[in-house]
């Protein structure tokens, strides 16, 4: 009886449609095999009770014990793991390169290459009911209800140097003469992103968002051989130091791949999936649902690597499943693609935003939860709170790694290299940080104070406030006295330090076009009521954190 007892307390324990593992387990760390062994009829598993008509199989575990209620898929369908831990998928012959996770809440997956999450196993062609694969998962108890998200886009690496001469006129912040890009991120961006994360508080679990363009196809087949393949191993030796999820951008596209008709472009993908996995998936950490899109639909006319910003059907269908399957402790949606979905400058690069953007949100609306959306591409810092009346949604467009194209580390904005800091604790962002890795000391803002006017004639103090959004908060005092915080308005202007080192860097730059200066609309202009007075400007951003403050006077 006391046996019969416990067993019915432990199932009693075991939800539907949740996720229960006993025990922690080691992360073996060990790289991905091609293939997974066949299935062994002794695995103690009641292949019965899964789907008869599966082409895959498996077992999800951790620490030896089974998991149940994890959400497996090949991109098309979609399933759950049960009681044993057993799950059991009809996979798309035509379609289904890969079977992987939703990795559950509190739980990682081993790494592999030290830093890619290995939640997906590759499909061998064909699969078929009688010769069903089979494909485990093995998962880590972790905690991370409260977690941080490091974001970065736009690495661009090309094996190439950009700085090929030198004169007393180059700019101090431009990389050595002859240093290549992939040099010059591991010198730069790892190195600082390892420090950083040294730094971090103990105990609280760290991830990676790559926001994809990590290469640039048009060199993979040249002497440089910069493949995604080659971006691994940069990344591996150069010591990432956090798990990373990727998503694929318009550059990682394989450009062998030519005049693509409709929205089917996986056979351009298929060096990115070889390299970094899936294309799109989903992945529960605490209480947020991170869902990866591919919204780069190569096109590729003739070689003009030519792309659709937008989601093809296979995603949006396959969105409306995940949405099905999302817990519902759920308390934040964070969608990740490469290119903005939404402008708030109408000056931002091309190409147009996301054509079908809001049918992906309406899949979302109903979960009445807020959904921020990180994207990269436009190699500029931009916030967009999206108009919506029926769901809270904010875009983050994020600075690019790469800079001026790894000329120097600003972009095109005055922005400077970065990545970004994001805190959750539950579904709550408590902090967005961007960190400037190459300037410690210049981490918010840019200031100018020396001879410039507005369109009056009157002295003003201009700052290149780079995560600057309209719903910010800024406190503005003169001399000690409080002023209005109208005093200070974003305009629409040239980030002069930009100009200054774009002009001076030589090294054909100016064949670029894409590296023109811009005219951003986070530059804040404040005019003085009084023009000698010292200014005191104090920021708080849109989760109530005071950022910075600046001291500073007009001078002529």
């Amino acid at each position: 009886m006391k046996k019969l007892l416990l067993l019915l307390a432990a199932l009693f324990a075991i939800s539907a449609g949740g996720i229960c593992c006993s025990g922690s387990g080691d992360d073996p760390g060990e790289q991905e095999k091609p293939v997974d062994p066949p299935p062994s009829p002794d695995d103690g598993v009641d292949w019965s009770k899964i789907d008869p008509k599966a082409t895959v199989r498996g077992v999800v575990t951790c620490a030896g014990a089974a998991v149940q209620g994890v959400v497996v898929t090949d991109g098309v369908n979609m399933t759950r793991t049960n009681k044993q831990g057993a799950y059991g998928l009809r996979t798309s012959s035509d379609k289904s390169k890969l079977v992987y996770l939703t990795v559950p809440s509190g739980y990682e997956v081993e790494s592999t290459r030290g830093f890619i999450p290995r939640f997906y196993r590759r499909v061998t062609a064909p699969t078929s009911v009688e010769q069903v694969q089979q494909h485990d998962f093995t998962l880590k108890k972790v905690n991370n209800d409260r977690h941080i998200m490091i974001v970065s886009a736009d690495m661009h690496i090309r094996n190439r140097a950009m700085i090929k001469t030198t004169s007393s006129a180059t700019p101090s912040i431009c990389p050595p003469k002859g240093e290549l890009d992939s040099t010059t991120f591991r010198r730069t961006y790892l190195k600082a992103l390892r420090d950083y994360v040294k730094a971090l508080p103990a105990g609280v679990p760290v991830y990676g968002m790559n926001l994809g363009d990590m290469t640039q196809e048009s060199h993979w087949t040249n002497a440089n051989k910069a493949t995604l393949a080659n971006f691994v191993n940069v990344c591996e030796r150069g010591g990432m130091p956090i798990q990373t999820f990727h998503a694929i951008g318009n550059h990682d596209h394989d450009m062998a791949v030519q005049n693509i008709a409709g929205d089917d472009d996986s056979a351009a993908e298929l060096a990115y999936i070889s390299a970094l996995g899936p294309t799109y998936y989903a992945v529960n950490i605490g209480k947020v649902h991170y869902v990866v899109f591919d919204n780069t639909q190569y096109v590729n006319t003739g070689s003009d690597r030519s792309f659709a910003v937008r989601l093809n059907r296979r995603q949006m269908d396959w969105a409306q499943k995940d949405a099905d399957y999302m817990p519902s402790d759920v308390e934040r949606i964070v969608i990740a693609w490469h290119c903005p979905a939404f402008r708030r400058n109408p000056g931002a690069s091309s190409p147009n935003p996301m054509d079908n953007a809001d049918e992906l949100l309406d899949i979302y609306k109903d979960k009445q939860l807020p959904v921020t959306i990180w994207s990269g591409h436009n190699h500029i810092a931009e916030t967009v709170t999206v108009p919506r009346s029926d769901m809270s949604v904010t875009e983050y467009t994020h600075p690019c790694v790469c800079g001026a194209w790894w000329y120097f580390p600003l972009c095109h904005d005055g922005a400077p290299a970065t990545f970004t800091r994001y805190d959750f604790s539950g579904g709550t962002i408590t902090e967005r940080r961007s960190v400037n890795f190459s300037d410690s000391d210049e981490q918010y803002c840019r200031v100018y104070n020396s001879g410039l006017k507005n369109a009056e004639g009157r002295p003003v103090v201009r700052l290149n406030v780079w995560d600057w959004h309209p719903t910010w908060k800024f406190e503005c005092r003169e001399n000690g006295a409080a002023v209005p915080a109208s005093q200070l308005k974003a305009v629409r202007e040239y980030d002069d330090y930009y100009v200054t080192v774009h002009d001076a860097c030589g090294n054909d730059i100016s064949s670029f076009s894409f590296l023109d200066k811009y005219r951003t609309d986070h530059m804040l202009e404040y005019t003085p009521v009084t023009p000698s007075a010292e200014i005191r400007i104090t920021a708080t951003d849109e989760y109530g954190r005071q950022l910075f403050t600046v001291t500073t006077k007009a001078e002529n």
